[in-house]
């Protein structure tokens, strides 16, 4: 059975061509990017518009930047429930972008596959584009890269290690690897490394992911900028290094224009806790589960939990089993890599032929789950549509991760299904064992004591975080307007005296969908269209009418989807027939000549308002014309 992955890459295979060239993987220097976008553009115009790039147009151009100015416009990650991470950076005529994000589908966009970043202003200006720098491999950075890549022209991407190579797995499987220009940084290393008139510098940072990275980035006006992007500060991390506290404090003495940091736990006060409080709690539950399988269920990313079970059940003498294609391709990646350290007997794939000698008690399952789509391993043994596992009586399920906000009513609908099939659910309510993926409120402000910008802008999810985060900052004695609030369309400049300019002009950024028909810009006339079909249900009308004399011949036909209850149907049929032979016929002997569009208008308005005033309901109302 094919997961959610399998899936989203299905709609890019017809796309794939013949490998033209081999990929370059180049250490720290990008002289070679001119000859690479060259010999892009000469081996592979043919093919870049046979992927699911197809931006719609835009006649929108960048205001003139003007001279030693240093711009930044956030593409995407704020006034948002779920982080979309993307924002440029320009000088003179060179743009770096930063990230790459994907959103799925959720209870109110169930019509979609997906989102994507709106880049189709940055078309015009592909030749500009002088990379595209990755921070970490979690979705909501790196997710659409095999849409957005082949529509700017493939800019190199940088990133590090573990970063690139989980996302060249992706990109192999879009048939873009073989046109794609990678640079591996090193996070450790304090050289910094030139984009064209960038200065660009990697820093070490914990997050839920190893390999992550925030980053210092300088213009040649001597404009600075830090981003701590996803991070938290922990001392003792399950199989990272701490963060380099020492290399942040002495960023300062730079003098940093703008300080980006993430806003997603805000509202939590104190620090997070740390993976070594996590592991212990963990442990415990792996040498104490002595009835039915231990199901662990984890997002396929997190590769520092797989490997503090993958440590306890070697201690206690249990199997580990992966279950789904992302979590069995993740963990192979990340030990080719040397991430994870995994003896052979402890860690094998979940087939019934593998666990059939194994007690129940002695498995240990690592499983996907996700907070936001259906497709997910755990969502699916919910429903019993998994390929290889049954929940059954004695399983017991722990949730390794914290509820994304506003994602609460989608997993407690999971939990409830776990547990009407006589399942144990265990949360981190239960037992301290997960820990935030972000930093917490005394972690926020350590940050700013120790990068000590001139300006603070909060980033990531809704307004009211971070407003929360505004207020952390002047807290530790920040002015209130040295705290940038920004939208995902403002488009600032900072001059080389570091005075701000925030332009009137608004990027035309649009939520861009993905379905299985193609790309779209879902407007607003859509969205509300379709919400009305969801939650208000639908009413058409059919007329037959002779095309001479306009008189309603026969039986007016009548269908509707969810707007009236089985014992009131009749009624309510007999109610809106009546009704609407008397709108159609009144207008008719009104206005003779009335145009067809013009009568369909009239009908739907009065209807909607007879029904509005008779049963208290607004349907979305569609009236039809059958001429014969």
């Amino acid at each position: 059975m094919k997961d959610f992955l399998d899936e989203l890459d299905v709609e890019l295979e017809w796309g794939v061509v013949e490998p033209k060239k081999e990929h370059i993987i180049k250490s720290e220097k990008a002289d070679h990017q001119k000859s690479s976008q060259k010999t892009y553009e000469n081996n592979s115009e043919d093919v870049r518009w046979k992927f699911a790039s197809k931006f719609p147009e835009t006649r929108f151009y960048l205001p003139t930047l003007r001279e030693w100015y240093t711009r930044f416009l956030p593409i995407g990650w704020n006034d948002e429930t779920w982080s979309k991470n993307m924002w440029m950076i320009q000088y003179d005529d060179d743009i770096v972008i930063i990230d790459c994000w994907i959103q799925f589908a959720d209870d109110r966009t169930p019509w979609i596959s997906y989102s994507v970043p709106d880049v189709s202003f940055l078309i015009k200006y592909k030749k500009n584009i002088k990379g595209l720098v990755l921070t970490h491999w979690h979705l909501d950075h790196i997710g659409t890269l095999k849409h957005v890549l082949p529509a700017l022209w493939m800019p190199t991407l940088y990133g590090t290690r573990l970063t690139l190579g989980l996302a060249k797995k992706s990109l192999e499987e879009a048939g873009l690897i073989n046109h794609t220009t990678f640079v591996e940084v090193d996070a450790w290393s304090d050289k910094k490394i030139s984009i064209w008139k960038f200065k660009f510098e990697f820093f070490r940072v914990n997050h839920s992911i190893p390999d992550c990275a925030w980053l210092y980035i300088e213009s040649p006006s001597w404009v600075r900028f830090v981003h701590t992007w996803d991070f938290k500060i922990d001392h003792t991390p399950a199989i990272d290094e701490p963060a380099d506290l020492e290399r942040i404090e002495n960023i300062w003495k730079r003098g940093i224009t703008a300080l980006l940091s993430d806003s997603t736990w805000a509202p939590k006060k104190w620090f997070s806790k740390s993976e070594k409080e996590v592991w212990e709690a963990l442990d415990e539950i792996v040498k104490n589960h002595t009835r039915g399988r231990l199901i662990i269920a984890a997002f396929s990313s997190w590769i520092s939990r797989v490997q503090q079970l993958i440590d306890s059940c070697e201690k206690h003498g249990k199997t580990i089993f992966l279950s789904w294609r992302s979590m069995v391709e993740n963990v192979a990646i990340a030990k080719e890599l040397w991430y994870l350290q995994i003896k052979p007997w402890v860690v094998k794939k979940m087939t019934p032929k593998n666990t059939e000698w194994i007690l129940p008690h002695k498995q240990v399952i690592i499983t996907t789950w996700s907070q936001w789509e259906q497709f997910s391993a755990l969502a699916r043994m919910a429903e019993w549509k998994h390929a290889s596992i049954d929940i059954i009586k004695w399983d017991t399920v722990v949730f390794s991760s914290s509820v994304v906000p506003w994602n609460e009513r989608s997993v407690v609908g999971i939990i409830n299904k776990l547990i009407q099939l006589w399942a144990n659910v265990l949360t981190k309510d239960d037992w301290e064992f997960h820990t935030g993926w972000h930093a917490f409120q005394e972690e926020q402000k350590l940050m700013l004591k120790l990068v000590n910008p001139k300006y603070f802008i909060p980033v990531y999810w809704d307004l009211y975080f971070r407003t929360i985060h505004k207020n952390t900052a002047v807290s530790t004695w920040y002015k209130e307007d040295d705290v940038l609030l920004l939208n995902n369309w403002n488009i600032v400049d900072f001059a080389p005296n570091w005075t701000v300019f925030r332009s009137k002009i608004k990027a035309p950024i649009a939520q861009i969908i993905v379905d299985w028909h193609g790309m779209w810009v879902l407007n607003t006339h859509v969205m509300q269209a379709r919400d009305k079909m969801m939650n208000s249900w639908v009413l058409v009308i059919n007329y037959k009418v002779d095309k001479k004399t306009k008189a309603i011949l026969g039986h007016i036909k009548l269908e509707t989807r969810g707007l009236v209850y089985i014992d009131e149907v009749r009624y309510i049929h007999r109610m809106i027939i009546k009704k609407a032979r008397d709108v159609f016929e009144n207008t008719v002997k009104d206005v003779p000549d009335i145009e067809e569009k013009d009568l369909l208008k009239i009908i739907r308005t009065d209807l909607e308002a007879f029904l509005l005033k008779r049963i208290d309901r607004e349907p979305m109302i569609i009236p039809m014309l059958t001429e014969v």
